[in-house]
């Protein structure tokens, strides 16, 4: 009955199965949402004009569950438009096909930031085997995997590059391979020139931003007084923490440097730009370093804001 009146109404009949509403307030499992991809890497075209979706398969206290529908569309999709989708499997370089469905920490949760353009479409049934999905993550099953919301941009734009324009991904995953491995020798070097001898003695006779002393290019010279003077007093607080600290007491440090810089340069503007977040990064590495905490330095991107 329902395939004889669409075909006598035609395709503005609603499914009752599947709800279009207004964006929702708080996210549920079968909502779909569209994104505008980002480039596949630094190398790739600065503008993609694509756009993916993904479905919500599963949320619970800790984890959203995510798959990527193999849609891409160049403007963004329509509510009929995705429910002709499915789950997209991968298959760029080392996939062998495999479901693009993965977790999201509950806290890791930043679609805004994550994802460009994220748009509300609609909502769908989950079915049985995306449920399994949803289930598989929370059960820490083997193969189920949790990211951040970003890898469902990789997964689109990844998979279309594949099919689309191999050769030339395969070009640009390689220089961004020899860039990273030319920042890992860079760092190594680092590491073995000044991380491994510094002391808190030496940190604290060194001027925090040497270079930040022309304005322009760089922030004025409020923003970077301020910011020298935030600098010494957290190494003076770890200073005082000993010669063989917490490691929660030195995130807590940490943590507010970063708080910091996120609510000053929202202050003044956005001056935090590419070299002003290296120096800090670097300061922020220097400072985890000397107090014995290195480890903490994979922390600072989830907790800056610039």
């Amino acid at each position: 009955m329902n395939g004889l009146l669409k075909r006598v109404f035609g395709s503005k009949l609603t499914d009752p199965s599947a709800v279009v509403s207004t964006p929702p307030i708080s996210i549920e499992a079968g909502q779909v949402y569209s994104f505008k991809t980002r480039p596949y890497t630094e190398f790739s075209p600065s503008a993609t004009g694509r756009f993916a979706a993904i479905k919500i398969l599963g949320i619970n206290d800790n984890y959203v569950a995510v798959a990527v529908l193999d849609g891409i569309w160049f403007e963004p999709p329509t509510f009929p438009e995705v429910r002709t989708t499915s789950i997209i499997n991968e298959h760029r370089f080392a996939h062998m096909g495999r479901p693009a469905v993965f977790g999201v920490v509950r806290e890791r949760w930043k679609p805004v930031s994550d994802l460009d353009e994220f748009k509300f479409v609609g909502t769908q049934p989950v079915s049985r085997v995306e449920r399994s999905f949803f289930d598989a993550i929370v059960r820490h099953a083997p193969g189920s995997r949790t990211s951040t919301l970003f890898a469902a941009n990789h997964a689109a734009e990844g998979e279309w590059r594949w099919s689309n324009d191999r050769e030339d991904v395969v070009i640009e995953v390689e220089k961004k391979n020899a860039k990273n491995e030319a920042e890992r020798a860079a760092k190594e070097e680092r590491y073995h020139t000044r991380l491994s001898k510094l002391t808190w003695e030496q940190l604290q006779s060194e001027t925090p931003f040497e270079r930040w002393s022309s304005s322009p290019p760089f922030p004025p010279e409020e923003f970077t007084n301020a910011a020298r003077s935030v600098i010494r007093n957290a190494c003076d607080a770890l200073k005082e923490l000993g010669p063989k600290p917490r490691r929660t007491d030195v995130r807590a440090v940490l943590k507010n440097v970063v708080i910091w810089f996120n609510e000053a340069d929202e202050k003044a503007g956005g001056v935090i730009e590419t070299e002003e977040r290296e120096d800090i990064c670097a300061m922020l590495e220097e400072m985890a370093h000397v107090a014995r905490q290195k480890v903490l330095v994979e922390e600072i991107d989830e907790w800056r804001e610039w």
